[in-house]
């Protein structure tokens, strides 16, 4: 008690209820009372939905910037009723004090370290401000014409607060602009978005004042001049800034924070798109949903980490392909891995966290794009100007800088788990590089994928390094600590484009293995068939017409096929050297040695022969039938992805984008298929499928159904640890057969 008497300040009773009622850290509390996801949902449904974009200064959205950004035929309209008093109050104070003769920095002084100069010609300073500032490259390599417009919007509705002492009638012609999409040109280096974007909005600024080297690109990619520009909005003559105004384009954090914005939008969709993918890898893995327990998640605290985890529950809750999963786990227990891989099992711990970091980072940019970040700030109440520093944009470089290693983060599990999916080292007996075709001598599926995706992965993790470590000293050192917020911001985008093609990519391979898995349940079902036929014809009468004893081995024919991995012999059924045939002679050979009588052996070992000679041709026919007939779309069994939660993500990839399961003998390349789908991504196409996919998730855990088995095999079936003496190994599909005595 008594150090805090000691220390303690104090602070006027009236500031004190001030900051009482305007409590910025309850705001943001605020904000995040909700569950992420539907937060997400309610900015797919803003970027998708809205007919047009109303801004009035303070109530601007992420969503909004990239719709926007993304849709050249959504408006956008000024709330004239709400700001355009407020603004005319602004221009007017600055008029009215330079007719007193008040010396305002920018207005009637010179600017950063030569602020020291003074002059009376006002608006003569703003022309000079922007010719100065004009000292970016534009070239060929300018920034991205949809990011200019973005940047547009987010210093229009800066300026609608009425700090910045500028003329509504400018205001007005930045709208037209936008709507008639006449976008000018701006670099895309040059600035290091301290004293704002100081250099690219210059090139706005230079617009407006239809400067000699400022030029549009139209929505046609028409490149006309300034003056040719605003002749299309119907302003014939270019705007001569009065004092303050050229500042007030120039001195914002428009260009770094609108790039942000669109940035903060895709890598929310990314991240639950990433969420999703995750339960369909665990379905194409045939893995075990167990890592999705709520109370494991629970324990653990993080909000994110639980809200991945019950999703991912969501979407495997009732899965037809996690059910069939289950019982064949069930069946061969031993056979498998006790839990799955850290990709999958640890899939909410690691995708937690970068939700998370990608929600604090949209929250800030969404607080940076209502900012009034001029200086200085005019405050018409108080009648002063205020000089200080919120044109330094550090909430923008920071937040990108986080944002981009979350994205690294998430680009690095779509790796790992890309890689277990197409290693039949891993992938729980799907072919090796997941090719679809009859001969995988000549079909070699995604092995050029994995190393797209190898590249992708070490220029996305390459990107995540930091930018904000590297500020340098600017502008004869006023400008000593700057954020860097466009250049970080610029790098994400960089970053959620490479997360855009990685996702493409891996969505093509999961649903190429959902297809494989298909595949090879319809052809186990036809193998089975040709075993039971084969036996029935060559064991079940002796050379006398009397039943054989060996009729009873049907069994464990037909477990050598449950058992035994499709694609391990399908290519060649008939071939004597696979773990098929190997395994099949050796129940008839085990038989004839335990027989009770020696004639019934005798005749067990006699007919290996004629069993094996008429399975040869029986199987590889109905095996080339099956195929045929797969490939016409009739099924032995029906397509189970139609019975999961993942089913949009399938339906996107096969039927919105057009592809279908890769083979060798179609010719199509897995790029072709890879490009469709990331168009799908540009389009928008994926917004839709998320929020389907999770269209009845309530935002929490559940259900939590009992586990009525204990989790040890040996509680199931006592004779489980005997499976030794009469199953296969692990290493069968090699060829060699059961575990050795």
């Amino acid at each position: 008690m008594a150090l805090a008497k000691k220390f303690s300040i104090n602070v006027p009773a009236t500031q004190t209820d001030e900051a009482s009622k305007t409590s910025h850290w309850t705001k943001a509390s605020e904000a995040i009372q909700s569950n992420h996801f539907d937060e997400v949902r309610r900015m797919i449904s803003q970027f998708s939905n809205s007919e047009s974009v109303n801004i009035e200064g303070a109530s601007l959205t992420v969503a909004q910037v990239s719709a926007i950004a993304r849709n050249s035929s959504r408006p956008v309209t000024l709330d004239a009723s709400a700001a355009r008093e407020r603004v005319d109050r602004s221009a007017n104070w600055v008029a009215d004090n330079i007719a007193r003769g008040t010396d305002t920095y920018g207005v009637t002084t010179g600017f950063g370290s030569t602020s020291h100069r003074r002059t009376k010609k006002t608006s003569d300073l703003q022309a000079e401000l922007i010719r100065f500032l004009n000292a970016g490259v534009i070239g060929k390599d300018y920034l991205p014409i949809n990011f200019a417009k973005a940047a547009m919007l987010v210093r229009t509705n800066t300026l609608m607060q009425g700090y910045s002492g500028i003329r509504w009638e400018v205001l007005e012609a930045m709208e037209k602009l936008m709507n008639k999409n006449l976008i000018p040109k701006l670099p895309l280096r040059g600035t290091i978005t301290a004293s704002g974007d100081l250099v690219p909005l210059s090139y706005i600024a230079g617009f407006l004042t239809g400067r000699h080297n400022s030029s549009a690109v139209t929505s046609d990619g028409e490149v006309i001049s300034s003056q040719e520009a605003l002749k299309r909005i119907g302003i014939d003559e270019p705007f001569e800034l009065q004092a303050k105004e050229g500042l007030a384009i120039c001195n914002g954090t428009a260009v770094g924070s609108a790039v942000a914005a669109t940035v903060c939008y895709d890598a929310n969709i990314l991240g639950y798109l990433a969420v999703t993918l995750s339960a369909m890898f665990c379905e194409a893995m045939q893995g075990k949903s167990e890592f999705t327990d709520p109370l494991t998640h629970k324990l653990k605290h993080h909000p994110g980490q639980i809200e991945a985890a019950a999703i991912m529950e969501y979407i495997l809750d009732g899965s037809d392909l996690l059910k069939e999963a289950k019982a064949r786990n069930d069946r061969e227990p031993l056979t498998k891995p006790k839990q799955d891989r850290y990709a999958l099992r640890t899939s909410p711990q690691w995708l937690g966290p970068q939700l998370e970091v990608i929600r604090m980072a949209t929250h800030s940019i969404e607080r940076e794009i209502n900012s009034v970040n001029d200086n200085p700030i005019i405050d018409v109440d108080r009648d002063i100007a205020l000089h200080g520093g919120n044109f330094q944009g550090t909430p923008i470089g920071v937040s990108m800088d986080n944002i981009r290693i979350a994205i690294a983060a998430i680009g690095k599990l779509m790796f790992a788990q890309f890689s277990e999916l197409v290693c039949d080292y891993y992938n729980n007996g799907l072919p090796s590089n997941l090719p679809g075709g009859k001969d995988p001598s000549l079909d070699y599926g995604l092995k050029g994928a994995e190393i797209a995706m190898a590249s992708y992965c070490s220029e996305i993790q390459y990107l995540a390094n930091p930018v904000t470590t590297h500020v340098q000293s600017a502008e004869q050192h006023n400008q000593d600590v700057n954020s860097l917020g466009l250049i970080s911001a610029r790098k994400s985008a960089e970053a959620i484009e490479i997360l855009k093609l990685m996702s493409s990519t891996y969505m093509v391979g999961l649903c190429q293995a959902i297809d494989l898995r298909h595949l090879e349940e319809n052809l186990r079902e036809v193998v089975k068939h040709s075993v039971l036929q084969t036996a029935r014809k060559t064991l079940y009468t002796t050379e006398d017409g009397s039943l054989s004893s060996t009729r009873f081995c049907e069994k464990e024919l037909l477990q050598v096929v449950e058992c035994q991995p499709v694609f391990s012999y399908i290519d060649d059924p008939a071939n004597t050297s696979y773990a098929l045939l190997l395994q099949l002679r050796e129940v008839l050979v085990e038989k004839s040695l335990t027989s009770e009588e020696d004639k019934d052996g005798y005749f067990v070992f006699k007919k290996i022969t004629e069993f094996t000679n008429d399975l040869k041709v029986r199987v590889a026919k109905d095996v080339e039938v099956a195929r045929e007939k797969f490939e016409k779309g009739e099924y032995l069994v029906g397509k189970r992805i139609g019975k999961c939660r993942t089913n949009g993500v399938y339906q996107l990839v096969r039927n919105v984008a057009q592809t279908e399961i890769l083979t060798g003998e179609k010719k199509v390349s897995p790029g072709e298929c890879i490009e469709k789908v990331y168009d799908c991504i540009l389009q928008g196409k994926l917004e839709d499928v998320l929020v389907k996919c999770l269209s009845m998730w309530k935002g929490m855990a559940g259900p939590f159904s009992p586990r009525p088995d204990l989790m040890s095999p040996v509680y199931k079936n006592p004779d489980t640890w005997g499976w030794f003496d009469n199953m296969r190994s692990p290493s069968s599909t090699s060829g060699r057969g059961f575990w050795s005595k």
